[in-house]
């Protein structure tokens, strides 16, 4: 495998690695969204508790937008944080350069296809191997207030274009790179910690049900590690997973919405 283009990337970690503690600021940035996911759900939980609701965890699994948008705010601050230690601006991780706009199109869509494909095709392969039929579960369809609805559509997959995958492949996977020096093993960590988030929304406590969720975003987590260490452009692949998530919450919309 190629590491050149790789390389204009790590380099702007160089200093950090003389500082204490990239290690644990290379596990904060694999695990803490996992978590995130865990602590607002369970917050969330806790609120329906609170309201009397009969079955809780089940009416928490609607609000799985909020979980999420909750947890992105959340990775924003801990994420730009995380840069700072290292004397890099947060907007600097997208590598965005002016007269590449037609390039950084071009290379979206591509990843959008690419995206769908590894995206949808192992949802209903694990949901088979997994859960016994090639359906997958409806559990992120299930209707919300319209004004969630709304406020959903705008914030969700904004929020989460801007730091899923710059956790993930911005900055943990050239890290991990630099520290292990072997580009396939920082692609696969950073790919399995980039599944393996999805466990956690919405929270169902049903092993089968979290083996496929972690199972069917492995091979896109993977790929898009691949791809970022072949491009060297995090901008076109959070403009694409930008695109996916929009995709997702407008079909809830029409799915809830009568």
């Amino acid at each position: 495998m190629n590491k050149g283009n790789i390389e204009t990337n790590v380099l702007n970690v160089n200093l950090s690695l003389k500082q204490e503690r990239i290690g644990s600021r290379i596990v904060i940035s694999l695990l803490m969204r996992t978590f995130l996911f865990f602590i607002f759900g369970a917050i969330i939980v806790g609120l329906f508790t609170m309201s009397g609701y009969d079955n809780p965890l089940k009416e928490a699994e609607k609000w799985w937008p909020f979980q999420a948008i909750l947890t992105n705010i959340t990775t924003f601050f801990i994420l730009r944080q995380l840069l700072k230690k290292e004397g890099i601006q947060y907007r600097s991780i997208f590598n965005f350069k002016k007269g590449r706009a037609w390039k950084d199109i071009k290379e979206t869509i591509w990843l959008l296809l690419i995206g769908i494909a590894l995206g949808a095709i192992p949802l209903y392969i694990f949901s088979y191997l997994l859960l016994g039929s090639f359906i997958p579960p409806d559990t992120m369809f299930q209707p919300i207030p319209s004004w969630a609805l709304v406020i959903a559509v705008i914030i969700f997959p904004l929020s989460n274009g801007l730091v899923e995958t710059p956790t993930y492949i911005g900055y943990a996977l050239p890290r991990i790179y630099k520290v292990s020096k072997k580009l396939w093993i920082a692609i696969i960590i950073a790919g399995i910690a980039l599944a393996l988030q999805h466990i956690a929304l919405p929270l169902v406590f049903d092993i089968p049900y979290m083996a496929w969720r972690f199972l069917s975003f492995l091979p896109l987590a993977i790929g898009l590690g691949f791809i970022f260490t072949k491009t060297n452009r995090l901008l076109p692949i959070a403009a694409a997973h930008f695109l996916m998530d929009l995709q997702l919450i407008i079909q809830l919309w029409l799915m809830t919405v009568k």
